[in-house]
């Protein structure tokens, strides 16, 4: 008996190559990319985890090439201009082993520069490879290309990969990131491991829906999506009997989705990375940048039946009436009717609580559980939006700081240049000690709002309506959820734990992408003074590309120069490289070569 499942009038039967996998650290190459689907941007079988693939302790290196550009597709057989990577939408799976080294390649083809967040990494030692533009990074220019090169230790799970350049993952340039280890407590559940981006979509690009939410005329009304996807449209097969792991990501621009299968129960055993106790479910709400690992049994008697991704419409201001929110696909048995519909029922719990809520830290329990320590600084955030300008624009604040990003320069240079004051759109609080940092954040939004902690995970302690209330508003120390995206509720508060022991600049921000260009977003720097030799050299590097827009210099500099560089002598000289071309772009004066290189 087979258990297929299919969307609305699509079926395929195929397998993943698997990622080129080594016993050492030498530089191995991905095989070919998985045969594409009837549409030639999509490549279905990529969301099908290939059992070729080798969970092992031993670390290697993990390369891809990857060509960012602009082409015309239509997901959902309206065409639109979309942003590729190397020609498909969702991009790339980049799959590996905790340990290994990723490096990859990005040549940018579109007519704007752009950059790549590798969504969940603790990027600890490679805060450069962060991959946020205005804050460690400025974009990759227009026809030049740079490398991320950073290591996986110490974490696994479900992960994703995004530009981080103004709107641009809204128009196409995701996709997933999974990370094995020996280690991971439920390896031994489930039989087959499956990928599931769920995103809303918009029928025109992200640019001129973004230009009019920043006018007074949008009246602070994010755009609502046209239509929802499932890895960019859906589907795989699978077979009866057997345990299936579903990795869900929520690969959106704005809308909280809730996922179910009718008459499957959903067993939960992973948050952002984090593995979970396992609890049984019907439904797992899912907002913007989150993601969850389910285990899915076929059970069920033979028939069809319904998977519904149905968008929380009550967190949206407006209506768009042609926007179905429910993104459906079909699980069908084997000795069913192959028709592409379904008559089952949806699960008579109620779907919706009204607002757009996390799954509660009450039912996610982490598996290795770990108490939260106590709190050595207590910082306060407030969320709002305000239409205090004289152009009347509802943008997003933290505190009293809306953020716009910088042109041609990142606050990480900044700080790590001994900068300790920055612009007024720029919020940046510094954290010098290795401490537990407590974050009390009250959202005084009528919006729920997904926020996302670069370089960490924080224990989610206390959640409620209302301002927080020290003393008299309860917290939960003992094992409490851990995670890196979590949803501020509509006018209530959230209180967050972290361990300030990374170095670098991180971003913490609000994941709805319209929320983020209205500027709803700010900074900490992680001990300015731990920042490594190394790390102020590849400064150098990204300055560089700032000032020049020389990403392409930048490429050749770091293979042929930073990549055999071990010592701090060696470093030094890479630098003196750097100078030299710096100087050769921006002077005539042969003299100023001489002095640069003393």
């Amino acid at each position: 008996m087979k258990w297929s499942l299919f969307a609305h009038s699509i079926l395929f039967v195929a397998a993943i190559p698997s990622l080129a996998h080594g016993h050492g650290p030498e530089l191995r190459r991905r095989q070919s990319p998985p045969a594409p689907s009837t549409q030639p941007w999509n490549y279905p079988s990529q969301f099908i985890l290939s059992k070729n693939f080798t969970i092992t302790p031993t670390p290697t290196t993990r390369y891809y090439e990857w060509t960012i550009s602009q082409q015309t597709i239509a997901p959902d057989g309206l065409e639109r201009p979309m942003l590729l990577v190397n020609g498909m939408f969702p991009g790339p799976l980049v799959e590996a082993n905790t340990g290994d080294r990723i490096v990859v390649k990005v040549t940018n083809k579109l007519n704007n520069g752009t950059a790549v967040h590798w969504h969940g990494m603790f990027q600890n030692g490679t805060n450069w490879m962060d991959g946020s533009t205005g804050v460690t990074q400025c974009p990759i220019p227009p026809g030049h290309s740079f490398t991320y090169n950073f290591t996986v230790p110490n974490q696994w799970g479900t992960y994703w990969w995004h530009a981080h350049a103004g709107s641009q993952y809204v128009d196409g340039i995701v996709g997933p990131l999974i990370i094995h280890s020996p280690n991971e407590p439920h390896l031994d559940q489930y039989d087959e491991d499956i990928i599931m981006m769920i995103s809303d979509y918009y029928h025109n690009p992200s640019g001129p829906l973004a230009a009019w939410y920043l006018t007074s005329e949008s009246e602070g009304t994010e755009p609502v999506p046209d239509n929802g996807l499932i890895n960019g449209r859906n589907s795989f097969n699978c077979s009866a009997g057997l345990k299936y792991r579903i990795r869900l990501i929520n690969s959106g621009a704005f809308a909280d989705f809730q996922f179910s299968i009718d008459n499957h129960t959903l067993t939960v055993i992973e948050a952002d990375g984090v593995d979970m106790q396992p609890v049984d479910v019907q439904r797992v709400p899912i907002h913007v940048a989150q993601r969850y690992s389910v285990i899915v049994q076929a059970n069920q008697a033979i028939g069809n039946y319904w998977i519904r991704a149905a968008m929380n419409t009550n967190c949206f201001n407006v209506d768009n009436g042609a926007l179905n929110p429910n993104t459906t696909a079909i699980v069908h048995y084997e000795g069913a009717s192959n028709s592409q519909q379904a008559d089952t029922q949806d699960w008579g719990s109620k779907p919706w609580p009204g607002r757009c809520l996390d799954l509660t830290s009450e039912m996610l329990k982490p598996f290795f559980a770990r108490d939260a320590p106590p709190a050595d600084v207590q910082i306060i955030l407030d969320m709002s939006f305000q239409t205090i300008t004289k152009k009347h624009v509802s943008l997003g604040y933290v505190n009293e700081t809306s953020w716009v990003p910088l042109k041609k320069a990142a606050t990480l240079f900044q700080a790590n240049k001994g900068k300790t004051t920055f612009a007024s759109s720029q919020l940046v609080i510094t954290l010098n000690q290795t401490q537990t940092v407590e974050l009390v954040v009250n959202n005084y939004d009528e919006g729920s709002h997904p926020f996302h902690l670069h370089g960490h995970q924080f224990y989610v302690v206390g959640s409620g309506q209302g301002r927080y209330m020290p003393g008299r508003s309860p917290l939960n120390a003992t094992n409490p959820l851990r995670r890196d995206t979590v949803t501020l509720q509509t006018y209530g508060y959230t209180v967050l734990r972290f361990i300030n022991d990374n170095p670098g600049m991180w971003a913490f921000h609000c994941h709805i992408d319209w929320h983020m260009q209205a500027g709803l977003m700010m900074q900490f720097l992680s001990l300015p003074s731990a920042v490594k030799v190394g790390q102020r050299t590849f400064r150098h590097l990204f300055l560089f590309v700032c000032a020049l827009g020389g990403a392409q210099a930048l490429t050749v500099l770091f293979f042929s120069c930073f990549r055999h560089s071990k010592s701090l002598q060696s470093s030094r000289q890479c630098v003196r490289q750097i100078d030299q071309v710096k100087c050769k772009r921006v002077s005539s004066n042969k003299s100023c070569l001489v002095n640069r290189t003393k």
